[in-house]
């Protein structure tokens, strides 16, 4: 898993992601519910990076519970739609999603480990199709999806690594060159 690692950084303050390479990852904490560190009532998700892929284990407290005290169905897309839009991270891209089926399969548990994992299945210009899924602790799909997502034009990917304090020439994340 990776660890994600508050690190000073002249005023600002940076996780350090770690990819399934074993390269680590700085860039500027921010407020995303999903991946962020700094939202009170966040996920903080961890995101490990691979090439055209992205994965995180997380643990629902008492907090996410729905109805029949099972994690909240919205709150599970939530984790697919972060871990699907991390994927395509390895292209030094920044993704949105456009659209994304979700199907469940099985209740997830209060204070169960959940895995969830993403795949980029390909790629045309900036669009790129992704498929996730969250698995339980005992190995059962819960849930699974598919979307697709909108990489950042040029001038956005510039913005948004001088905004999290990434070297505008350094690629994202976990990027490789083409």
């Amino acid at each position: 898993m990776s660890s994600a690692t508050p690190q000073a950084q002249g005023e600002q303050t940076s996780r350090v992601i770690q990819g399934q390479d074993g390269r680590r990852y700085a860039f500027a904490d921010h407020n995303c519910f999903a991946c962020g560190g700094q939202n009170a009532i966040g996920m903080r998700l961890e995101i490990e990076l691979g090439a055209g892929t992205a994965r995180t284990e997380w643990r629902a407290g008492q907090d996410y519970v729905g109805w029949e005290d099972k994690i909240h169905g919205g709150i599970l897309a939530t984790l697919l739609d972060e871990v699907m839009a991390w994927a395509p991270s390895s292209y030094d891209s920044w993704a949105v999603t456009a659209e994304m089926h979700l199907r469940y399969r099985a209740p997830a548990n209060p204070g169960e480990l959940l895995t969830a994992e993403a795949r980029v299945t390909s790629r045309r210009r900036r669009i790129y199709a992704v498929h996730g899924d969250v698995r339980g602790e005992d190995g059962r799909m819960i849930a699974e999806a598919d979307g697709r997502f909108l990489g950042a034009s040029p001038s956005e990917k510039r913005e948004l690594k001088e905004r999290y304090g990434m070297p505008v020439e350094l690629p994202a994340a976990g990027a490789r060159r083409e």
